[in-house]
């Protein structure tokens, strides 16, 4: 028996069908593989054969494709169809089903709605590769059109890159196919699980229609009995109801009538009391009408009295504050005139000590130019004397004569001004400094010459000695003077601002409580006035003469006001020129104090 020879090996219908390898492969040949010249031709149809079969893959491919995306789309479609008849479900077992199944249903929805995503992203991944191999299958045919006398390498290269891309192909097909199957077995589960879902929803809404029949049925036999035992409770109640209606019409008369016969008696009763109490009220209407006239007429009487009173105490008011005007012009004048005064003696008194000062300050000059002379000329002889001239004539002063006209001034009781007695000590601490100066330079001049000529100066030299004892006496007597008179000066100045202001305190005071009296009696008068115009208006007994009342008490509020206004303007007045007065004296003090500290230091330097 002849052995069977099998097929061939067909690669790219076993990748296409997707099944295993069949037929057998190629038998090697025992002597080997001739390898004969290709002619130019054969190899082109060859890879021309090749190609065609390359593109009816592709071809195929595509159409296995195609045919997968319409078999994605029928079921995506049918998906669709399936969740909205679930969802029509869901809405007409929307009242009755359990949050048990819904969430079954929507978490199938979700389910299936994810497997879909899955599904579609496998699809456009395998759409993607396939479009790969294509644009690779179609770049590779161009390669060979355009260079067709390829060596055979390089075909068989080709053809191993083809193999290995129809394998990749091929097992990606297979992965393809597993998923449909895989995805056609879940929904096949899922659909089954939804329509266990709905069996289930529909048995229980089968239930609820048995238990909803059951229900209305019992509800209408229940309404059966009850109707007719309405009906007779009804009849009963209407029986009931004309009886008692009878028996409370029946009560309702008597009783009306009752009531009618007690209203007419009291009616009766009533009326005469009325007559009575208004007979009674009419006799006491005249008798409070005739109190009333009565009253009238008192307090017409009272008024006219008031208005009297009133008039006399308006010109009092007006005498008194017409007074009160002429003591405040009287006082006025009297401050005007004691500044005028005071003024005068000021200046009077100003002026003589500026004269008496001024002689002072003349007599020192008068001294200091002598004394100046004297030295001058001391000098000049002892230049003279220590030259070599023996016949150098020593002048003369008359110390005696300087001596008392020092202790004139220095004894002089006259009171000067801060000032003046600041210039005049000034004066003597220059007269002082000047001949101590002068002093050691005759001292260092007679040193320097022989004792001949020693001995003429001498004398003149003790003179000068006198000389300036007596200065400094005269000028320890004027610093004493100064350092006793300025602050005796001083406090008498602040004593005299504080005697001033308290007797114009005083005053004012006075002036003021007298204001404050007049005030306080006017405040008094207006009162009593207010009170008795408010009892004539609750007694109804005002008269015409209110108005003229109300005129003068507000001319007496004007007059008051300004009374106080005056006062205190006046006040103010004279605090401001208190207040002036003491800055000034102030500043005036300051200003010899600052003098004082700087003589002071002056005299200190010229002492060092």
């Amino acid at each position: 028996m002849a052995a069977r020879r099998e097929p061939v090996r067909d690669t790219a219908r076993d990748i296409i069908m997707n099944t295993q390898p069949s037929g057998r492969g190629p038998r090697r040949p025992r002597d080997g593989y001739a390898s004969l010249p290709v002619s130019r031709r054969n190899s082109g149809n060859a890879q021309n054969r090749q190609i065609a079969e390359l593109q009816s893959q592709v071809d195929q491919l595509r159409r296995q494709q195609s045919d997968l995306l319409g078999a994605n789309e029928a079921s995506r479609r049918q998906n669709e169809a399936i969740t909205n008849r679930v969802q029509r479900q869901v809405g007409y077992l929307s009242n009755g089903a359990t949050n048990r199944d819904m969430d079954e249903i929507r978490r199938a929805l979700s389910a299936m709605e994810n497997r879909m995503l899955l599904f579609g992203q496998e699809l456009s991944s395998m759409k993607g590769a396939v479009d790969r191999h294509t644009n690779d299958l179609i770049t590779i045919n161009n390669d060979v059109k355009s260079r067709p006398l390829a060596d055979q390498a390089r075909i068989a290269s080709n053809a191993q890159q083809i193999d290995s891309r129809l394998r990749d192909l091929h097992n990606q097909l297979l992965g393809v196919r597993r998923n449909v199957e895989n995805e056609v077995s879940e929904r096949v589960r899922a659909n089954q699980t939804q329509q266990e879902t709905i069996n289930r929803l529909q048995e229980y809404i089968r239930q609820q229609e048995a238990s909803k029949n059951d229900l209305l049925a019992n509800v209408t036999r229940r309404s059966d009995l009850d109707k007719a035992k309405l009906d007779e409770e009804t009849r009963r109640l209407n029986d009931r109801i004309q009886l008692i209606t009878t028996e409370v019409s029946r009560n309702l008369n008597d009783r009306e009538q009752r009531l009618r016969d007690d209203l007419l008696q009291k009616y009766n009763g009533v009326q005469m009391s009325v007559k009575s109490q208004f007979d009674a009220r009419l006799e006491r209407e005249n008798e409070l009408q005739r109190a009333l006239e009565d009253r009238l007429r008192s307090q017409n009487q009272q008024i006219d009295q008031n208005k009297n009173q009133i008039q006399q105490q308006k010109q009092k008011n007006k005498e008194r504050f017409q007074k009160v005007n002429n003591a405040l012009a009287t006082l006025e004048k009297y401050f005007d005139a004691g500044n005028k005064k005071i003024d005068k003696l000021m200046n009077s008194e100003i002026q003589a000590r500026r004269v008496h000062e001024n002689n002072l300050l003349g007599k020192v000059s008068n001294m200091e130019e002598k004394v100046n002379t004297y030295l001058n000329s001391l000098s000049s002889a002892v230049d003279e004397v220590r030259a070599g001239n023996e016949n150098a004539k020593v002048p003369n002063i008359d110390i005696e004569a300087l001596r008392r006209e020092m202790e004139a001034i220095s004894a002089d009781k006259s009171k000067l001004s801060m000032e003046g007695l600041l210039k005049l000590e000034e004066k003597m601490s220059r007269i002082q400094h000047s001949l101590n100066r002068d002093k050691r330079e005759l001292q260092n001049k007679v040193l320097d010459g022989n004792d001949a000529r020693q001995n003429k100066v001498k004398s003149q030299m003790a003179k000068l000695d006198e000389l300036l004892d007596d200065v400094e006496r005269t000028q320890d007597r004027v610093r004493d003077k100064v350092e006793r008179q300025i602050p005796r000066d001083l406090n008498e100045l602040s004593a005299k601002v504080d005697n001033l202001k308290q007797q114009m305190t005083r005053r004012i005071d006075h002036e003021e409580e007298e204001r404050y009296l007049a005030i306080k009696e006017l405040q008094d008068a207006y009162g009593r006035m207010a009170v008795r115009n408010r009892a004539s208006q609750r007694d109804g007994t005002g008269n015409v003469s209110s108005s003229a009342l109300k005129r003068d008490i507000d001319e007496c509020k004007v007059a008051i006001q300004k009374l106080a206004e005056s006062v205190t303007t006046v006040k103010n007045v004279l605090d401001r020129r208190i207040l002036e007065e003491i800055r000034k004296r102030e500043s005036d003090v300051e200003t010899l104090t600052a003098r004082c500290d700087a003589l002071a230091q002056q005299v200190a330097q010229r002492a060092g």
